[in-house]
């Protein structure tokens, strides 16, 4: 299976006008953003901060299927339909999966953007 499904890529440019610079722009904002919510995820389980989970795990669940990180997405999508009802009982190993598919689909949107 591939780890980016390059179709949503393309659904992305035309949806934005059919420029690959800003293509290229929406994907750099998506890999720092993604970054930004590993650390969300990760300072939400001291605390049990339910919301905090359940709000980055949906922010990835969108944004991942937009550029095409459609494990991501399935594994975001997950964590919070699980996160409506109480807080998961493996919560670390969901995180891990979570990082461990952005990691993957980050570096090949890196090797996207190198081939622009």
């Amino acid at each position: 299976m591939k780890v980016i499904d390059t179709r949503h890529l393309d659904q992305l440019k035309e949806l934005i006008g059919g420029s690959q610079e800003s293509l290229n722009e929406l994907v750099e904002t998506f890999l720092v953003e993604g970054d930004e919510i590993i650390a969300d995820m990760n300072a939400s389980v001291p605390d049990q901060d339910l919301d905090l989970l359940r709000r980055s795990a949906h922010s990835f669940k969108s944004s991942a299927q937009d550029f095409g990180a459609l494990e991501l997405s399935r594994l975001s999508a997950s964590l919070e339909s699980q996160c409506r009802a109480q807080w998961p009982a493996d919560d670390i190993v969901q995180i891990q999966r979570i990082s461990d598919s952005f990691r993957s689909a980050a570096s090949a949107l890196r090797e996207f953007l190198a081939s622009q």
